[in-house]
């Protein structure tokens, strides 16, 4: 595979970007989404950001309030999974003093503090139908009124969603407000896994590489180009976020394996700790005790990649036509779509 060229003034511009300032990347892919959000951040139009884990949709978040005209407001984030419908009532509206227990003083929600600027919702899907609808009342120019409050109070925001689930998905399994798959999702951008743009992988790599040892008070040096190669050949499930971590654990640790083994086994395989003294050489008997997985363990991990790989010939046999496959393989459609989910399978 060919390597890019470094030297070059435009890939040099990039990689010297600062963290969270605008993406990074050469392939076609990185620059429809640049020119997307050009058009469409001026604008108060809703936005729906869909992507893999990993993939930047905070960064997107950013960049596009960085380029609207509230700019000068705030940015307000809130991630909506893992929290009860209570919480994430409380967070977006917020309460006042004596309006449940511990509520000692009153307290803004996100709406409020978001209130002429920008309100990111990640994994909106999370929150209930109930506080979706609430929410959605507010973003069509209702006044909000904080829990156990009787005045209204103003939220005038732009709302940028984020999801890594497919909208159909979401729809089908009655995850999200009818009204709110047309409310937030005035436009989408979708943000590609970067094992489908790996063309982009040695300078996004170098731009976590060059701005990494500026944190770190390190000299900058490119990454190994033998190294480099074999990362564009590799999967990434954890896209950018899993590519900025193994850098980092490359200029910790000095060692090649951290960029060219997704499975840990840099870590795995480190013959010191960082700082730390060296460990004794291990036994025969030592080195395969320590090698050994637990039979639960191998026994999921055989399970899960048989099922993955069962669902996906499926998928492919009836050209992703999901009913059809989950009577293929002789499971109901609904336990098929949890699988589809949970091992993140996408369109092939």
């Amino acid at each position: 595979m060919a390597s890019l060229d470094l030297g070059t003034n435009e890939v040099q511009t990039q990689i010297r970007k600062p963290l969270h300032q605008d993406l990074v990347g050469v392939s076609e892919a990185i620059q429809e989404v640049r020119d997307l959000i050009e058009q469409v951040a001026p604008s108060d139009l809703a936005v729906l950001i869909t992507g893999e884990t990993g993939t930047g949709k905070d960064l997107v978040a950013r960049i596009l309030h960085a380029k609207s005209l509230r700019r000068k407001e705030a940015f307000i984030k809130f991630h909506c999974p893992g929290q009860q419908e209570t919480l994430i009532e409380n967070e977006l509206f917020g309460h006042e003093k004596g309006a449940f227990t511990g509520a000692f003083a009153a307290s803004p929600g996100r709406l409020e503090l978001a209130h002429k600027g920008t309100l990111f919702l990640d994994e909106f899907s999370e929150a209930s139908l109930n506080v979706q609808g609430k929410l959605l009342l507010a973003l069509d120019g209702e006044p909000i009124v904080r829990i156990g409050g009787v005045e209204p109070r103003p939220a005038d925001v732009r709302v940028i969603a984020a999801t890594n689930v497919p909208l159909d998905i979401l729809v089908q399994q009655g995850r999200l407000h009818r009204d709110a798959l047309f409310r937030l999702t005035e436009v989408v951008i979708h943000l590609s896994p970067l094992r489908e743009h790996a063309e982009d992988i040695p300078v996004l790599s170098e731009h976590f590489n060059y701005n990494l040892c500026r944190q770190f008070g390190k000299s900058y040096e490119p990454l190994p180009s033998e190294a480099v190669e074999e990362m564009q050949v590799q999967e990434w499930p954890g896209n950018a976020r899993e590519l900025a971590a193994r850098v980092k654990e490359y200029l910790i640790t000095g060692s090649r394996a951290a960029l060219t083994e997704p499975n840990g086994s840099a870590r795995r395989g480190a013959q010191a700790s960082v700082g730390g003294a060296a460990e004794p050489p291990l036994s025969g008997k030592q080195t395969a005790a320590r090698n050994l997985t637990p039979l639960k363990e191998a026994t999921r991990r055989a399970v899960e990649e048989t099922e993955r790989a069962l669902i996906e010939k499926a998928l492919r046999y009836t050209l992703w036509n999901r009913r059809k496959a989950a009577k293929l393989l002789d499971i109901s459609y609904s336990s098929l779509l949890r699988r589809i989910e949970a091992y993140n399978i996408g369109k092939f």
